[in-house]
């Protein structure tokens, strides 16, 4: 049973700040690793290096992520920052897969 998560106003400490933004932090970990599950599986139906990079589907997911971030009064720039990141990683891992084919 896990613990329950103490609101940023109820921490009384930097101790208990940095304990539950390392819970997040975990959270946020493993949803990556889920994430990176899918991106493997959508190699399977992907027939070409072309259709793992295609930019035009690159640039609606980069604008849906910077909207998402708006609407969470997170800084959309540095959103999509993160995100490039996780593009180019997609990416490599996906052409690794795809070579294997």
């Amino acid at each position: 049973m896990s613990e329950q998560a103490l609101s940023a106003e109820d921490c009384a400490s930097m101790e208990q700040i940095r304990a539950e933004v390392n819970k997040i932090d975990r959270e946020i970990i493993g949803l990556l690793g889920k994430r990176l599950a899918y991106v493997r599986s959508a190699v399977a139906f992907k027939p070409d290096e072309e259709s793992i990079r295609r930019p035009d589907h690159w640039d609606r997911f980069f604008a849906a992520r910077k909207s998402w971030a708006a609407e969470e009064g997170y800084d959309p720039e540095v959103i999509e920052a993160m995100y490039r990141i996780l593009y180019d990683f997609t990416i490599k891992v996906q052409l690794a897969l795809h070579d294997r084919k």
